[in-house]
């Protein structure tokens, strides 16, 4: 299936996707998401991810199946410059990026630190928005 294509692909792009949980759990969310669409985008973002495979063979002369990484991303990354195909690579990669890296982030493999400064916005204690000031009878011309 072209969505397992993609996944291995970007697992070689996002090191977040390489553990074999967020894989699993972006497959799920790009399958889930496209059983929740109406019937005719869900028949043509379906259409548009099955032509990946072929896309790829016509702008790489290589199978997807057992072509090189490098030579997957390079092709991964022309498919992504081609109008609609492009799109609907970029949709199933945002969904699959959303639910592997919350995967991730679940299991302890994200070693990223989120740092608080006081005062910044939405840190504890700060203001959630300033006061606009007032003025005086100030008119807006039109």
């Amino acid at each position: 299936m072209s969505v397992d294509l993609l996944l291995r692909t970007w697992a070689l792009r996002y090191p977040a996707l390489r553990e074999p949980g967020a894989r699993a759990a972006a497959r799920a969310h790009v399958l889930g998401s496209l059983g929740r669409l109406a019937p005719h985008y869900r028949a043509g973002l379906t259409l548009a991810l099955r032509l990946v495979p072929p896309a790829l063979l016509l702008l790489t002369g290589r199978r997807p199946a057992t072509a090189p990484p490098a030579a997957l991303l390079a092709g991964l990354r022309r498919v992504e410059r081609l109008p609609l195909l492009g799109m609907a690579v970029r949709t199933a990669e945002t969904l699959a990026l959303y639910s592997g890296l919350d995967a991730a982030t679940a299991t302890g493999t994200v070693t990223a630190v989120l740092v608080e400064r006081p005062g910044a916005p939405g840190a504890p204690g700060a203001p959630r928005h300033r006061p606009a000031p007032r003025t005086a009878d100030r008119r807006v011309s039109r």
